[in-house]
């Protein structure tokens, strides 16, 4: 049995109830309009014993259940730093593609109003570079 701060107060203090109601039980009670009532204090006593496996039961049942929820509010948040970091890293790729579209466009066109023999290796060179690096550009 596991249990949080939350469960052990809540144990120690059905606990003390328990030993409360024990040690200061009456053999009888006065209803109004009923008249007095006798009770068998030790029916009592067996009552209480029923009580501390209920007590203890409801106490780890709530422990699994506030650990259950912390868990997947970890897990959640966990979740969503990969979802923003996959994002991210996607928004970089599409970034860096842009620039290798541009960068692509700008020489073409370079090398077409201007067919210098700069533009001429520059063009050269970006067609070695993309058939070098294909799976990444």
């Amino acid at each position: 049995m596991v249990f949080d701060i939350q469960g052990w107060i809540t144990l120690v203090i059905g606990g003390l109830l328990a030993l409360i109601t024990l040690f200061s039980s009456y053999s009888y009670a006065s209803i109004p309009f009923i008249g007095t009532v006798e009770f068998n204090q030790q029916i009592g006593v067996l009552l209480l014993f029923a009580l501390v496996p209920t007590l203890v039961g409801d106490v780890e049942l709530a422990t699994r259940r506030r650990l259950r929820a912390e868990r997947d509010r970890v897990r959640s948040e966990r979740d969503r730093v990969r979802e923003a970091q996959d994002r991210s890293r996607a928004e970089d790729e599409a970034a860096r593609r842009a620039r290798l579209q541009a960068r692509c466009t700008l020489v073409q066109l370079q090398h077409q109003l201007d067919p210098t023999p700069e533009h001429t290796r520059q063009l050269r060179g970006l067609i070695a570079f993309l058939l070098e690096y294909r799976p990444f550009a």
